[in-house]
């Protein structure tokens, strides 16, 4: 059996028909059609329903499918794997960084593994939780450090720790002097929300609505330092993550949620399909270890 024959079937199943498969593979159509026809012969099964218009898997073909991917993946990771058991510390990560945590902390491990594995090297990508999930399902990053749960079918994750998020204002603003609210409370409030790509805008907007109103969203920004600037102008509030409340500077207070999804957890993952580095998951180790 023709590894490139199991790479022309997976992909014509994966672009939906020979002709886009052709297109993608600049491959001709006949020579495609041809190796699928063989593979069959070979197994002795159909893999296509051809009495339907459309490209229909039979149950052996879908059976097939899924086990060429699994041995495309295999076959492709190869060297990898080989120089990973001959125990070789080099490699390049690349990882992707939700905006929304403590970047001293992470910078500071880096720094202890750097030690440890001196001809690894890095890519880092700084974006919101969302954007971070697209960049991993299209080979863009190797893992990403951002909100879980995720959807299991797609991605592994590791859990690395929860936090609080809190209410953050100006400590002239009125509800200055509590140590402790409810989201009720914050109906009439200018909010400062991280932009749509970042989970904590949905959870907080989730929140909001189960108070019994949708929040007044007066800036989105993608930093959380630009937070800070707007808070110290009088432009409205915040609900951040523990451990970015405590970087901020002493003129801001900040406030319990009395709101039992006012906490969120963070991890690594990385997609399903995908083949980690031996650095790769050296460093996943290294990190959990540390947080």
């Amino acid at each position: 059996m023709d590894i490139k024959h199991m790479k022309y079937f997976v992909e014509v199943v994966d672009q939906k028909g020979m002709t886009n498969a052709s297109k993608s593979l600049y491959i001709a159509q006949p020579t495609i059609s041809k190796a699928i026809k063989d593979l069959e012969k070979e197994l002795n099964m159909t893999f296509f329903d051809r009495s339907k218009r459309q490209l229909v898997l039979t149950d052996a073909g879908k059976v097939f499918y899924k086990k060429c991917k699994e041995i495309l993946t295999l076959y492709k990771d190869l060297p990898k794997e080989i120089n990973s058991l001959l125990g070789l510390e080099t490699g390049h990560i690349s990882i992707g960084l939700s905006a929304v945590m403590n970047m001293n902390k992470f910078i500071h491990i880096l720094g202890e593994f750097h030690q440890e594995y001196p001809n690894v090297t890095y890519n880092l990508v700084e974006k919101g939780g969302k954007m971070i999930e697209t960049q991993l399902i299209n080979d863009e990053i190797d893992i990403g450090i951002t909100t879980i749960p995720v959807d299991q079918d797609i991605f592994h994750s590791i859990p690395l720790y929860q936090e609080d998020l809190k209410l953050v204002v100006n400590k002239e603003h009125r509800l200055a002097d509590r140590e402790q609210i409810n989201m009720a409370m914050l109906k009439d409030e200018d909010f400062i929300l991280f932009n749509e790509d970042f989970y904590l805008n949905d959870k907080i907007i989730e929140a909001a609505k189960n108070a019994g109103y949708v929040p007044k969203t007066i800036s989105k920004i993608s930093q959380w330092n630009f937070i800070e600037n707007l808070l110290s102008a009088h432009l409205g509030v915040s609900i951040l993550p523990e451990n970015i409340v405590n970087l901020l500077d002493g003129s801001f207070k900040n406030i319990t949620i009395d709101d039992p999804s006012m906490r969120w957890e963070l991890g690594v993952i990385w997609k399903r399909d995908k083949y980690l580095s031996h650095a790769t998951r050296k460093w996943i180790e290294f990190m959990k270890e540390r947080l």
